[in-house]
């Protein structure tokens, strides 16, 4: 039988969390932005998401800094890009937001409907973005591309774009209000009338990547295969009806190794130069969990120089899968108790307990063919300070409580005597 879902009650991260994410400036996105991630957040991202969990929660002292955040992303030339690549990762860090802030009340009754709009604009340019990299329509899966024609991009890669692109799809279909409306979205999609929208509404970012094609550039996809790819939408044996099979295979993925303490059991691979990397700095011999399931892929995975070992890319999978199911569980999406959920739970506590502790103990990377410790970049310039509460005091208390029962029906009669169960409970216990 199907487990219901079920809105959540999540706590708020911790009041020390909510403040240093309030403290960050707001992340902006631009296609000319240096390193190919088209923002300047794609280290310290992640503090809308926190802002947006703890004004959710009730918390109001992250009331100013969303606020502050939501409006400078609608403004024209901050929004998001939307290629449906390997920018979506960073594009979650807004998106995610969108998709929580709708469901609180208190921030969203503030924003004016032309804001709303532009929201509704910007979400559903990701959404189709998302959808036409990673469906099965898409004309060009054998050598992927972008709405805006680049190539760096795969939907079975590493874990920072499948999690990205993905995402991108699980967290448009929930802003929408699930998988009816985000069907309708994607089979209703025309892609002459969206970009005159857009174009109306002054979102350049937006604008500048779905007319791609039309303004010259050979490798961007056409608005009629945009808008091919897009209906009818799958992911493998997946529609948006099976969301929780598209999040199970990013769950699945991003926590898809066992636990060890790094390349050759912990003993490292040297480099070009001698320095051994892909391994623990201390701590190998109490490392917890050796050999359980839930590792996060990217300590035992590979790119184009060999194996890879990196705490870096391991916390680029943690951080959006994180936001992916934030935003399931505050959207009602998620079915606590369901096999999908239970399995996604036991790997997410042993993976980002390793996580944690690699973190504390310090990690030396092997990436690319090279060695170097990133420890303190990911402690003190990615945003852990406020991104890692949301698992230790928000995520895994939720996961950790017990689901009280559903309300009975209220017209079940089981011995057929004309009495609903429910009422004749109460007046045998005398209430």
């Amino acid at each position: 039988m199907a487990v219901a879902a079920q809105a959540a009650v999540l706590n708020s991260p911790p009041q020390a969390a909510v403040n240093a994410a309030a403290a960050v400036n707001p992340i902006r996105y631009w296609k000319e932005a240096s390193g190919g991630a088209y923002t300047n957040g794609s280290w310290s991202g992640g503090a809308s998401i926190t802002l947006a969990v703890a004004s959710h929660a009730g918390n109001t002292t992250a009331d100013a800094a969303l606020l502050r955040q939501i409006r400078y992303t609608i403004i024209g030339g901050n929004e998001p890009c939307a290629n449906g690549g390997y920018p979506a990762q960073h594009e979650l860090h807004v998106t995610g937001m969108f998709a929580i802030v709708k469901k609180t009340p208190r921030i969203w009754d503030q924003l004016t409907a032309a804001e709303k709009g532009r929201i509704d604009l910007i979400m559903k340019a990701t959404f189709i973005g998302c959808a036409f990299t990673t469906s099965n329509n898409n004309p060009y899966l054998s050598s992927q591309r972008t709405l805006d024609g680049d190539s760096n991009l795969g939907r079975d890669w590493n874990p920072n774009y499948r999690e990205g692109m993905l995402g991108g799809v699980l967290v448009g279909m929930t802003y929408f209000g699930g998988p009816t409306a985000g069907e309708a979205i994607l089979n209703g999609y025309n892609h002459a009338e969206f970009v005159a929208q857009i174009n109306a509404a002054g979102l350049t970012n937006i604008h500048k990547t779905f007319n791609s094609r039309a303004a010259g550039v050979a490798a961007a996809p056409t608005g009629t295969e945009i808008q091919n790819a897009v209906r009818n939408y799958k992911y493998y044996n997946s529609g948006l009806a099976d969301y929780s099979g598209i999040y199970n295979a990013l769950v699945t993925n991003t926590y898809g190794a066992n636990v060890n303490p790094g390349l050759n059991n912990g003993v490292g691979k040297a480099d070009s130069t001698g320095k051994l990397g892909g391994m623990l700095v201390s701590g190998a011999s109490t490392l917890p969990n050796p050999g359980a399931a839930g590792m996060l892929l990217e300590f035992a995975s590979s790119d184009g120089n060999g194996p890879r070992s990196s705490l870096l890319y391991a916390y680029d999978g943690y951080r959006p899968h994180q936001t992916n199911q934030l935003v399931l569980i505050i959207g009602g999406l998620w079915q606590k108790g369901s096999a999908v959920a239970n399995n996604a739970v036991a790997r997410m506590k042993v993976g980002n307990a390793d996580l944690a502790y690699k973190i504390g103990k310090g990690y030396v990377d092997y990436a690319k063919g090279k060695s170097i410790n990133q420890t303190d970049l990911v402690k003190n310039s990615f945003g852990s300070a406020y991104v890692m509460p949301l698992w230790t005091d928000v995520l895994l208390p939720y996961h950790n409580s017990v689901t009280p029962p559903p309300d009975p029906d209220p017209t079940l009669d089981t011995d057929g005597d004309g009495t609903p169960d429910v009422i004749a409970i109460r007046v045998q216990c005398g209430i």
